[in-house]
């Protein structure tokens, strides 16, 4: 999907069926998307040649416009429905413990970009100590290597959730999300990541395993917005923050909801001067609230268009 060229909307999906629910742009509310006839400016029939899609706004007649896009032109269209982020869940039993005296380091290696630096790894790393209170049985052990791990969070050096019992170390994954309407500037990620303990005799012996698999789901307000930020230069925004890392435009993502996602890419005939005739990449990106699309489908469908629908992995 080449969506460098996409536009993005996000909002309620809106059935616009020609004779019977034709919207006119300026007539759509905020929120409100629908897609249309760009000859006619009304809805989708068979013969629809060039599709638009619009979405209302706070002020009526100033709606956000994607289009034409050549209904032959179009390279794929594809629908992504939502799906709920699974977090990940290792665990870390503690079967014997170590040797009075010696300092075993554990670490948590993370396998996502949790900062500017594209496929960065981070790892928060404990080093504890044995003695004979925390090593009197393998609960006591487990409890300590939690407790020193938990003290990590204080400095913001650790994205997982550890919580014990008995001689078990749970480890579960937290989605990396900030305030400010989804205020970051790289994507929000579902933490994956992988858990080292010492292997050598006398520093105790351990069993690592995943109990949950993780899943980074799509759809959700986090993801969205940032798909949304990307995108704006497309209407406009040469920058998208201000002096104070805020945002310079009311981002269209509603935080609690859920959305399907429509992408259609397609290519359009544009000239230029000397240049002669060419194809242009045009496309769309739209997230239906509710996660549902199922009335922009509908008249798709009208028009021939039938999206694949790619669910997540």
């Amino acid at each position: 999907m080449r969506n460098y060229v996409s536009k993005v909307l996000l909002g309620i999906d809106t059935k616009n069926v020609k004779t019977t629910d034709d919207i006119a742009l300026e007539a759509l509310t905020d929120r409100q998307i629908i897609a249309f006839d760009w000859d006619t400016l009304l809805g989708l029939v068979a013969g629809t040649t060039n599709i638009g899609f619009a979405r209302g706004t706070a002020t009526l007649g100033e709606a956000l416009v994607v289009g034409p896009i050549p209904k032959a032109g179009i390279v794929s269209a594809i629908l992504n429905p939502y799906k709920a982020a699974i977090k990940q869940k290792i665990t870390l039993t503690v079967t014997t413990v170590p040797t009075v005296g010696k300092t075993g380091l554990f670490k948590i290696s993370y396998h996502d970009n949790l900062s500017v630096i594209p496929n960065q790894i981070k790892q928060t790393i404990i080093a504890l100590q044995a003695d004979a209170t925390n090593t009197a049985t393998t609960t006591t052990w487990a409890a300590a290597i939690a407790a020193e791990f938990v003290k990590q969070v204080v400095d913001g050096n650790m994205f997982v959730l550890v919580t014990t019992a008995t001689n078990v170390v749970t480890f579960e994954s937290l989605t990396i999300l900030t305030a400010s309407a989804y205020n970051r500037i790289d994507r929000p990620e579902t933490v994956i990541f992988e858990i080292g303990a010492p292997d050598e005799s006398g520093y105790g012996v351990y069993a690592v395993a995943q109990t949950v698999a993780p899943a980074l789901g799509q759809g959700d307000p986090a993801k969205m917005a940032w798909i949304e930020d990307n995108a704006m230069g497309r209407f406009g925004h040469s920058d998208r923050r201000r002096w104070d890392n805020t945002r310079k435009y009311t981002p269209q993502v509603v935080a609690g909801e859920t959305y399907d996602t429509l992408v259609i890419s397609a290519n359009i005939k544009v000239e230029g001067d000397l240049q002669g005739v060419r194809e242009n990449p045009i496309g769309v990106v739209i997230g239906g609230e509710s996660d549902t699309l199922a009335l922009i489908l509908t008249d798709l469908a009208t028009a021939g268009v039938v999206p694949v629908t790619v669910a997540a992995g």
